[in-house]
């Protein structure tokens, strides 16, 4: 009797935890998947950034030695703001300034 309700416990929880595992597999789709892959975006992310930001973080690497904080900074100020475009392709460290970022 308790061989047989042992038996049947057991199946229950394993029958549970093999749910558990597919709902928890269905859960990262093929497109998040891709989101939390290093190997896809890069080092934290930086390859899923827009063609913009990119295209402002290879001129920021080129004009100062920034960290990588303040050149994600930069590069998104700059694909944001059209009217800082000379600024921009200039002086990084003055964006950062407008933006309120010190220390340079």
């Amino acid at each position: 009797m308790f061989g047989l309700l042992k038996v049947l416990i057991i199946t229950a929880l394993v029958g549970v935890s093999n749910a558990a595992t597919v709902f928890a597999q269905a859960a990262v789709t093929p497109s998040n998947a891709q989101e939390l892959d290093p190997n896809v975006c890069g080092a934290a992310g930086a390859g899923c950034d827009p063609a913009a930001v990119q295209q402002w973080k290879s001129v920021g690497n080129r004009l100062a030695d920034l960290s990588s904080a303040d050149l994600s900074q930069y590069a998104y100020a700059c694909a944001r703001h059209d009217d800082w475009k000379k600024v921009c392709k200039t002086d990084p460290v003055a964006v950062l300034i407008r933006l309120g970022i010190e220390g340079y």
